[in-house]
């Protein structure tokens, strides 16, 4: 990691794009959405697959209760619908039912106390009640249906994907909306429309899990997944903004085109950093949309990746873990050929966050990428 981020300005684009066999970060003119063919010659190692299942064990024992809530213990061991749902997909995809089922039952029992068929996002310790924000995250009810609907298929059980339907539902019905590019995904039920916010309809491209919309498209067929998808793709092909020309966290839709949203941070960050992860995971998003992320980190020199803003491309910190390198491995993978390092993909990582995304990205080798380690 480089030792002083604050150096980092729209420069850092040459010297990390040197490290990275020479891809460019230019933005994409429109959305496109093919099968991606991964050709590129890559080395025999560790299969994704294998990692997987070695390090899921000890992931659930650190940040998994034994009641089924999912710990985030580098925010306060608060738990969000988001982080259940993560490892909701983590376990079906181990096939470990049992830590499913744990999981799934608390989730259903603490955060789907919503009359409107969506889960309360944010769950604390120690407060009463324990459900701080009753709004929902629409990424964590995304994430949760998906794994119901995988669960259900897999170990032919009803009642989880009578579940996952009902959520579909309810996401179609109080999440998504209608606009210029398409129905979009609204961050959160409540608080983003456009009467909620000046420049609004607001909404959070990190939200869009290209692999769940993928996988629903076939278990929940009566929703327009095609739809979202592509909206998505739009408004990434669009909100590249500033010398890097990077999405923010939030965009503003606007009457014609996108723009960075007037009332949160503009910048590129902890919430944008998933977007190249579910890009690189989703067999029907075409790798130029990686382009703009596979500048990002230098592995040769190990510089990146960083928290950016948006309008001048400086650096205001960087993201310290390897699960968030590994991100950007993958997109290099895929974009430009380049093998994950394996040493990458077996550090191991002590908070919440770059864990859990050191694992869906290891899921996303094994499913998508298995060349690509």
């Amino acid at each position: 990691m480089a030792r002083n981020p604050s150096r980092a300005s729209a420069a850092l684009a040459a010297a990390l794009v040197a490290g990275s066999g020479g891809a460019t970060a230019a933005p994409q003119s429109r959305a496109g959405v093919t099968v991606v063919n991964q050709t590129a010659p890559m080395p025999s190692g560790p299969q994704g697959a294998m990692l997987l299942a070695k390090n899921w064990p000890s992931y659930r024992a650190a940040f998994v209760k034994p009641e089924g809530r999912v710990v985030d213990n580098g925010n306060g061991n608060i738990s969000h619908s988001e982080g259940q749902g993560y490892a909701m997909v983590l376990a079906v995809a181990t096939q470990d039912r049992e830590a499913f089922d744990l999981i799934w039952r608390w989730t259903e029992r603490e955060l789907y106390i919503r009359d409107d068929g969506l889960a309360a996002w944010r769950w604390e310790p120690g407060s009463t009640p324990n459900v701080t924000d009753r709004n929902n995250a629409s990424d964590g009810d995304l994430l949760i249906a998906w794994a119901l609907g995988e669960a259900g298929a897999r170990w032919d059980a009803p009642e989880y994907t009578r579940a996952m339907k009902r959520i579909a539902a309810a996401i179609f019905k109080h999440n998504v909306i209608s606009s210029r590019v398409g129905p979009v995904l609204l961050p959160g039920a409540v608080g983003f429309d456009a009467k909620s916010q000046p420049d609004g309809p607001v909404v959070n491209l990190s939200y869009w899990v290209f692999p769940a919309i993928d996988r629903l498209e076939v278990l929940a067929p009566e929703h327009d997944w095609p739809g979202l998808r592509r909206s998505g793709l739009t408004l990434l092909s669009e909100g590249r903004f500033g010398p890097l020309r990077i999405p923010p966290e939030w965009l503003a839709l606007g009457p014609e085109r996108s723009a960075p949203a007037a009332q949160f941070e503009r910048r590129f960050s902890y919430n944008a950093i998933r977007i190249p992860l579910y890009l690189a995971w989703s067999n029907r998003v075409s790798p130029e949309h990686l382009r703009p992320f596979v500048a990002m980190w230098n592995p040769t020199e190990d510089i990146g990746p960083f928290i950016l803003d948006i309008d001048d491309g400086k650096a205001s910190g960087n993201f310290d873990g390897a699960g968030y390198r590994l991100i950007f491995a993958l997109a290099q993978c895929i974009a430009a050929g380049r093998p994950v390092p394996v040493a990458l993909a077996t550090a191991r990582n002590e908070l919440y966050y770059p864990a859990t995304l050191a694992l869906l990205s290891t899921l996303a080798i094994s499913e998508r990428r298995p060349k690509c380690l």
